[in-house]
C-alpha cells in the first residue's frame, strides 16, 4: 500500500490526514507529484517512451517522475524517481515551476536536471518505459502534441527560450554569460556576425539550472561543433556598457574560461572560417595578439589582458 501526504492548494501539508493510492481524494485536497526534465550538458533533452501497456502507451515523455511518498519532499521525490526511471543519479535539480491540477487533485512540481551522465547509460524500468532517445531543443520544440504526453510538458517546451538567465528592466538589461578563450600560436579565436560590427569571444548566456562550466562547453559545441577541454577559469568580469546593436544599457556578469584549442578539431578549420548557427552566420578568425590593440573588440580589457592571463580566478570590473 502506497501512502501520501495530503496537501492544501497553498502547498501546505494537512496534518493528521493520509492519502492512499487508489482511494478517492476529497475536494480541496491534493497529493504531490514531481516531474524531472533532463537536459544533457551538450544541450540535448532525454525522452522516455511509455510502455505500450500503460495509459498513453507508446508516446514519449520529456520527464521522469511520480508521486511523493509520505514524508518525502518534492526534491527528494524527484531525485528518487529520476534514478528509478532512468538510472541517472543526480542531486543537481532546479525547480522550474508548479502546476495545480484540480481534476486530478494533484500539485505537480517541475524540476530541471542538467547532467553530464553518459548518454548511453539510461536504464529502462520494467512495465514503465520501453525506449529512450536524446533530442535537440529544436527537435523537442517541433514535436507534435500527439507525440508527447502531458500539457505540462507542452507548456515547459513553449518556454524553453526563457531559460536563459537574462531579463530587461526598462532600458537596461541583465545578462549572465560565459566565454571561451582558445589560444594558438600567439593568436586568439574571435568571432563576429552579421549583427555586430565588432569582434567578441565565442560563448553565450547561462541557462537556469546550468553551471558556468556546462554552459561554456554547450555554447562552444553549438557555435563551433567541437568539444574543447576545460583548462581553468580566468575572470569573472562585471561589465557595464551600452550595446551597439540594441542600444540597451547592460549589466553583465561573464565568466571567462581558458579552453584547450590544441586538443580539439578547431585548428583544422583554418585561419578564418564561417559557420551557420540557426538563423545567424558567424565568422571566426584567429587574431594575432599584436593586432588586438587596433581591432574593434569587446570587452575592451581583453586587448591588453590576453597576453597576461591570471594564474588564479580573478574578479574584475569594466565600464565602457
Amino acid at each position: 500500500m502506497e501512502v501520501w501526504d495530503a496537501y492544501s492548494k497553498e502547498f501546505e501539508i494537512i496534518e493528521g490526514m493520509t492519502l492512499v493510492r487508489g482511494e478517492a481524494i476529497p475536494d480541496g485536497v491534493y497529493h504531490l507529484v514531481t516531474d524531472v526534465i533532463v537536459r544533457h550538458a551538450d544541450g540535448s533533452y532525454l525522452l522516455m517512451q511509455r510502455d505500450v501497456r500503460k495509459h498513453f502507451g507508446g508516446m514519449w515523455e520529456a520527464t521522469a517522475g511520480g508521486s511523493a511518498l509520505k514524508g518525502e519532499g518534492p526534491l527528494a521525490c524527484a531525485i528518487r524517481e529520476l534514478q528509478e526511471e532512468t538510472g541517472i543519479k543526480s542531486e543537481a535539480l532546479t525547480e522550474v515551476g508548479r502546476v495545480v491540477d484540480d481534476n486530478n487533485h494533484s500539485i505537480y512540481v517541475e524540476f530541471l536536471c542538467v547532467t553530464d551522465w553518459p548518454k548511453g547509460n539510461i536504464l529502462l524500468q520494467e512495465g514503465e518505459t520501453s525506449a529512450y532517445k536524446w533530442v535537440t531543443k529544436d527537435e523537442l520544440v517541433s514535436m507534435k502534441k500527439d507525440e508527447l504526453v502531458t500539457e505540462r510538458i507542452q507548456k515547459f517546451i513553449s518556454e524553453l527560450k526563457s531559460l536563459d538567465i537574462s531579463y530587461v528592466v526598462g532600458n537596461s538589461k541583465f545578462n549572465y554569460r560565459v566565454c571561451g578563450i582558445m589560444i594558438h600560436d600567439d593568436k586568439v579565436l574571435a568571432m563576429r556576425d552579421e549583427r555586430s560590427p565588432y569582434y567578441y569571444l565565442p560563448g553565450g548566456r547561462v541557462q537556469m539550472g546550468e553551471t558556468a562550466e556546462q554552459a561554456v562547453i554547450r555554447e562552444i559545441q553549438e557555435e563551433l561543433g567541437v568539444t574543447p577541454r576545460m583548462i581553468r577559469p580566468l575572470w569573472l568580469n562585471q561589465g557595464f556598457f551600452t550595446e551597439d546593436v540594441d542600444q540597451l544599457h547592460y549589466h553583465e556578469l561573464c565568466v571567462y574560461f581558458l579552453l584547450d584549442a590544441e586538443g580539439s578539431e578547431i585548428l583544422e578549420k583554418g585561419e578564418k572560417f564561417t559557420l551557420q548557427e540557426k538563423h545567424h552566420t558567424h565568422t571566426f578568425e584567429w587574431l594575432a595578439f599584436d593586432r588586438l590593440k587596433d581591432e574593434y573588440m569587446y570587452p575592451i580589457f581583453l586587448k591588453t589582458e590576453m597576453t597576461n592571463l591570471p594564474e588564479n580566478f580573478t574578479l574584475r570590473m569594466e565600464f565602457e
